[in-house]
């Protein structure tokens, strides 16, 4: 009996995640894409993607090998979108691949992806492969909704939404294992997203915009973000502990995050109190901020800030949060700490501040990285002290 051959559709935004090291928090503006791009910015959603379609020209060319392996014939074909939004890398890996007959703008915008989207499920694909962030999941939802079945590259800025898996590589794992016949399931996921124009403001949470149906392997997903920006007594409590272990003269990288913008909150109110008669600078709830001595010396920075601030000088230390339900500590909303700042550092010089409930939330699970450098994320993989309060402490798992 002939087995039914799977078919792949695949979207990729070839321009998700490109503002993470901008510090712009989001990629869904097309002219400020144009500004990063003559600022010669780096496209890294196309590299991403190839991490986890790597896998699957693997297959291929194990196939025109000769060698039929798990896969045994052929069992698949792929449905790509056009130019860069797919076809482009499919062809740079030699997978073969049908093209959507979609109009080739120059761009590649929400309507592109919503449009190609759209014709692969009336042309029925089995599962649909997709590399972006938050807003290219938005896309995605309002185009097939509940009505194919899809699995996410992780390629975006804040990535709140639980239908990615934890990082590229892990995606190609999960696809080439479908393809394989591995026992999966399929799951429910929530798509989370802020609108850009509300990233700066402090009492906006994550919308839900719908649910997917997710390909799962029970262990590669990442979870939603919860909606909790960390600003109860817990979180000042260990901003105030945090802010008392802070030595003179030492500079201090501040990540973004409800419990860490206690800090920042907590460091501006104390330069309030003190009677310079200088405009006060205030922190960024979901930006980088470095502090120096009590002050604000940069401000929502970016990559090329940082490098050059840990460049500058020698006693640095980065203080940063997971997110609340997924457990992302790197790679997520902070792309501008990058894998060369970490090296520099040190990952010795790396503190978490975490409440004890956002630990909890976590389920025992270890937190993760998603630095888009897998030397990096091995380098960050181990174990960290927490300190909540004083000596009250724990020893958390990363990687």
């Amino acid at each position: 009996m002939e087995t039914k051959k799977k078919k792949i559709g695949f979207i990729l935004n070839p321009y998700a995640g490109i503002g993470g090291k901008a510090g712009l928090k989001g990629s869904d503006n097309y002219k400020k894409i144009e500004k990063l791009l003559l600022e010669g910015c780096e496209r890294t959603a196309p590299k991403r993607a190839e991490s986890c379609m790597s896998k699957i020209a693997d297959l291929t060319a194990s196939l025109v090998a000769g060698d039929k392996g798990l896969v045994g014939e052929k069992n698949f074909s792929i449905l790509s979108a056009p130019g860069d939004m797919g076809e482009a890398l499919l062809k740079k890996l030699k997978i073969p691949c049908d093209v959507v007959l979609c109009p080739k703008a120059d761009t590649s915008s929400a309507e592109d992806t919503k449009l190609c989207a759209q014709i692969m499920k009336e042309q029925g694909v089995d599962l649909l492969v997709f590399c972006g962030g938050d807003g290219t999941a938005r896309d995605i939802c309002e185009a097939v909704g509940t009505d194919v079945t899809v699995l996410g590259i992780p390629a975006g800025v804040k990535m709140y939404s639980a239908c990615y898996a934890c990082n590229p590589y892990q995606a190609g794992e999960m696809l080439a294992g479908w393809l394989e016949g591995k026992e999966m399931t399929y799951e429910m996921r929530e798509v989370l997203d802020i609108e850009e124009k509300d990233l700066d403001s402090r009492n906006v949470s994550p919308q839900l915009y719908g649910f997917l149906e997710v390909l799962s392997d029970g262990k590669h997903l990442q979870k939603a973000k919860e909606l909790d920006l960390g600003s109860g007594e817990s979180a000042t409590i260990i901003a105030r502990a945090a802010i008392l272990r802070m030595e003179k003269d030492w500079v201090y990288i501040i990540g973004p995050g409800g419990t860490t913008w206690k800090i920042k909150e907590l460091l501006c109110e104390n330069d309030e109190q003190e009677d310079t008669g200088k405009k006060k600078v205030h922190g960024t709830v979901r930006g980088v901020d470095v502090i120096r001595n009590g002050k604000i010396i940069l401000r929502d920075a970016n990559e090329r800030e940082l490098w050059n601030c840990v460049n500058s000088y020698s006693h640095i230390k980065i203080l940063v949060t997971c997110i609340g339900g997924n457990g992302f500590l790197l790679g997520r909303g902070n792309q501008q700490i990058s894998p060369r700042v970490i090296r520099k550092v040190g990952k010795e010089q790396i503190e978490i501040v975490a409440t004890k409930e956002k630990l909890a939330g976590l389920g025992g699970q270890p937190m993760h990285v998603d630095t888009g450098d897998a030397d990096a994320d091995e380098y960050l993989k181990g174990y960290y002290k927490i300190i909540f309060k004083n000596s009250d402490s724990a020893i958390y798992k990363v990687g």
